[in-house]
């Protein structure tokens, strides 16, 4: 009788927030898409960067549908025959390295860190992007080939009048834009044998920042917090969106954070070695960096054509999977309500 009491009394304590969260997790099938299942396991999978806690009932089942969204898309272009080759996704991944101005192992740093993906889950990924990128752009220059295509799409030829258009409605997206987030740590010092002290202890978080450690981490177990931003109440080692013009720091510290990395900046994620400001001792950390001049009409048109283009294949794909929706086999039934 005792055992039972005490085992009435451990079942009806309350539960951690993680166990809670745990025990709703569901698990199985979580969908059927034309004789093709999902799991839940595929959807933890999906979440596996968010903590457990925050993993709410609606939120999995957004992922669910953009899981099925996809599984739709991929089943159509499998009907046309579309496979892309491992050469094909070598072209867009280095072309998206380049862009990042990354290594190699930057690049597959940054992919682990920021997505949670191993540099073959990020292929895999990357190569599905692709096969529904040329199966959008079949079907809508259909049209161009049949006179009756089985569906109407929206051609993604932009004019240049719509180009302009869109150019002079938004002006603010053609200005110069300097600005980064940025992490730093920063030390106070009072006498020169204080000074050299920080010195040397800024060096060695520099290099455990680059052996792996997250500066902002470092930043919080070793900083002042009297020397952070505040933000929201909060004190953080973190600078979001910062402007050139708002610099808080001397001219001589902004222009070496904003300095072209072309011409010696500071990449993304790469740290600075000790910089001594009057009597303090910095590191730096660029996360995002935005160097974008003000463009001109001419200048502008790639990126305005991108931008249209984007937005008509985003209306496409959704006449493309209502189409879908209606002539497949799913179950849930109300998934895609």
């Amino acid at each position: 009788m005792k055992t039972l009491a005490m085992l009435a009394l451990f079942l009806a304590a309350p539960q951690a927030p993680q166990e809670r969260a745990q025990a709703l997790r569901p698990s199985g099938i979580a969908a059927r898409i034309n004789g093709e299942i999902i799991t839940w396991d595929e959807v933890e999978l999906v979440l596996r960067t968010i903590p457990p806690e925050q993993r709410t009932p609606e939120l999995r089942r957004q992922t669910l549908r953009t899981l099925a969204d996809r599984q739709l898309f991929l089943q159509e272009a499998k009907n046309y025959a579309i496979e892309i080759t491992e050469a094909q996704v070598d072209v867009v991944l280095e072309s998206r390295r380049k862009h990042a101005n990354m290594t190699t192992e930057e690049y597959q740093k940054y992919v682990n860190n920021n997505e949670g993906l191993s540099i073959t889950e990020h292929r895999t990924l990357l190569k599905q992007e692709i096969t529904i990128n040329t199966l959008m752009s079949r079907l809508a220059t259909e049209p161009l080939r049949s006179p009756n295509p089985k569906l109407k799409l929206l051609l993604e030829f932009v004019s240049p009048e719509e180009m302009r258009e869109y150019y002079v409605k938004h002006p603010e997206q053609f200005e110069e834009i300097r600005q980064m987030d940025l992490v730093f740590l920063a030390f106070q010092f009072q006498t020169p044998e204080e000074r050299d002290e920080k010195i040397r202890l800024a060096e060695s978080i520099r290099r455990r920042v680059k052996e792996g450690a997250p500066l902002y981490v470092l930043a919080l177990a070793y900083m002042d917090p009297n020397l952070m931003v505040v933000k929201d109440r909060l004190r953080t080692p973190v600078y979001e969106n910062l402007p050139y013009k708002d610099s808080p720091f001397p001219p001589k510290i902004t222009e070496f954070l904003f300095a072209d990395v072309k011409k010696g900046g500071l990449k993304e994620g790469t740290v600075s070695e000790p910089i001594v400001d009057g009597n303090r001792v910095n590191l730096f950390q660029p996360l995002r960096r935005i160097d974008e001049k003000e463009r001109s009409f001419e200048e502008a048109q790639p990126f305005i054509r991108r931008q249209l283009e984007s937005v008509k294949r985003r209306q496409n794909q959704r006449i493309l999977l209502n189409d879908l929706v209606r002539r497949s086999f799913v179950e849930p039934a109300d998934l895609f309500n």
